[in-house]
């Protein structure tokens, strides 16, 4: 491992580039970024390859090669090279920081995780994923009405009236489109199809005192998607800290949310098996979600976020848990 030194915000910026419609970072830069040779970058990556799934990282084509190298001329792009380069999405840059070690790889995570929160662009929060087939029947539900009232003068208003609402429905579920080939990553929230992050962040956001987290399985990702939440609203995470396939979460990482975003607070998690997020608790706007999934991997397999009518059958566990003393990382 070479010596580098600690890279801004906007020096990440600058090293972000949107390939097949994702933000992306090349190999290169990040080895560079982590102090690493990039063989030597690649070869933990193939090392545990389990980790990085197509959605995480994938190499780029001659053609995409080349479209950036005209489009961006200080791409840190190696000339000579006979193999193409791999760029990394920001789940895989994540992952990354969890395979590389040493203090500069922790370290460097952080700016980057900060750089990508600025630049991120979620689909509005509360909409849905719509298919191509949905979109079709929609379309057809046009031409229905159409067809139906073509006839009736006197309702030729109203049906006009209609057809542009509803060609209005169309346009607008039309800024969200994902066609069914790229339909992943997703959970099932308010009985929609919903993206996994889009769904917690959705979540969090409802707060307006507290987040309590209940998941023994938590990192980085985690604390990305909780600093959604609005200005002044506590979180206490209650876990054992366990170390999954995507790592656990460390002291550094606390401080650095707690520095930017306000109280955070580690318990541990001595009983619950199941994973849950309660929102204000003892208040009147309290609600509590049952997840399939720890938020971390959320998407990786189908899963579901169920809201709990009752919430007090689970007071007698959380009163017990808020009274455990902090949990060391």
């Amino acid at each position: 491992m070479g010596n580098t030194e600690l890279i801004t915000i906007e020096g990440i910026k600058r090293k972000v580039y949107t390939i097949r419609g994702q933000q992306v970072m090349l190999d290169s830069d990040l080895a560079e970024i982590y102090g690493y040779e990039v063989k030597n970058l690649n070869r933990q990556v193939k090392n545990n390859a389990e980790r990085f799934p197509e959605d995480f990282m994938f190499q780029i084509s001659k053609g995409e090669l080349e479209n950036l190298r005209c489009k961006n001329f200080t791409a840190n792009l190696n000339s000579k090279s006979r193999s193409l380069p791999y760029v990394f999405t920001e789940q895989g840059i994540y992952m990354l920081a969890t395979v590389l070690r040493g203090e500069l790889a922790n370290q460097q995570s952080i700016f980057i995780m900060r750089a990508f929160r600025e630049m991120r662009h979620f689909i509005q929060q509360n909409k849905q994923f719509v298919t191509r087939s949905e979109m079709t029947m929609l379309s057809a539900k046009v031409s229905e009405i159409a067809v139906q009232t073509a006839d009736n003068k006197d309702r030729q208003v109203k049906t006009e009236s209609d057809i542009k609402d509803i060609r209005k429905q169309i346009d607008t579920l039309s800024e969200n489109f994902i066609s069914e080939k790229d339909l992943k990553n997703y959970v099932i929230y308010k009985d929609h199809k919903f993206e996994a992050d889009a769904a917690y962040i959705d979540i969090y956001s409802q707060a307006k005192k507290t987040i309590l987290v209940i998941d023994d399985y938590v990192n980085t990702k985690t604390l990305q998607l909780i600093s959604h939440k609005a200005s002044g609203v506590d979180v206490i995470l209650f876990t054992e800290n366990k170390r999954g396939r995507n790592g656990v979460l460390t002291s550094a990482e606390v401080t650095d949310f707690i520095s930017q975003y306000g109280n955070l607070t580690v318990k541990p998690n001595p009983d619950c098996h199941d994973r849950l997020v309660v929102l204000d608790y003892g208040t009147k706007h309290e609600k509590m979600f049952h997840c399939g999934h720890s938020s971390k991997d959320a998407g990786s397999k189908a899963c579901a976020i169920i809201e709990f009518a009752m919430t007090d059958l689970f007071h007698p566990l959380i009163d017990s848990y808020m009274q455990l003393p902090d949990k060391a990382l």
